[in-house]
């Protein structure tokens, strides 16, 4: 009986080093990859997304990656393994995503600025602004 046991331990230590093994080498296919460099800079796009200016015409830089990123492996869809795929599914899913973040801020930062200009015009803002300094006191 503790032979089975023994047996049975073992047997799932090295299933379980196995599963390290096969993750450090996935990860390293993930690092190494061609696409990992655009993966990475649509991830950290995405989490930039909070501190774009309203003013910024981002809308076109997603499209403009990914039709690049179409051109480059368009000729060796043929040969592409699942990771290609994966690789290039998760770029395209987090460019959408980075624009789907980007409509709602663009459109309060344009609902803001109307506001702000309708409120200039009915508070007769024609008078001067207060000059400042450079330090930001003011003179009046």
């Amino acid at each position: 009986m503790e032979g089975a046991l023994s047996s049975s331990t073992t047997y799932k230590e090295k299933e379980k080093q196995e599963n390290v093994e096969d993750h450090e080498i996935l990860k390293n296919r993930i690092s190494t990859h061609p696409l990992y460099g655009l993966l990475v800079e649509a991830h950290l796009d995405c989490l930039k997304v909070g501190g774009i200016s309203g003013d910024l015409d981002l809308e076109g830089d997603v499209s403009r990656d990914m039709k690049q990123l179409d051109n480059k492996y368009k000729d060796s869809e043929n040969r592409q393994s699942d990771l290609d795929h994966f690789m290039e599914a998760y770029c395209l899913a987090l460019g959408k995503l980075k624009e789907a973040m980007e409509e709602p801020q663009q459109t309060s930062m344009a609902f803001i600025s109307n506001m702000h200009l309708q409120l200039k015009e009915l508070t007769g803002s024609h008078q001067p602004e207060p000059a400042t300094s450079l330090s930001g006191e003011s003179y009046n």
